[in-house]
């Protein structure tokens, strides 16, 4: 029983650090999101959007 004990530590380690991982790999991936739909709007941040939430153009 000592041994599974001694254990449970290391095991909880193992899975902070994919968890780190992942969270880190998301915050990358929704930089990059953010990025692209920023330059999307152009450089006006007052200019009207040229084209709707779906991705048709606006007429």
């Amino acid at each position: 029983m000592s041994e599974q004990v001694s254990y449970l530590p290391v095991e909880m380690l193992v899975e902070m650090k994919k968890q780190t991982e992942i969270l880190e790999r998301m915050e990358r991936q929704q930089g990059l999101l953010i990025q692209a739909l920023a330059e999307e709007q152009g450089e006006d941040p007052d200019a009207p959007p040229m084209t709707y939430m779906d991705g048709s153009k606006v007429i």
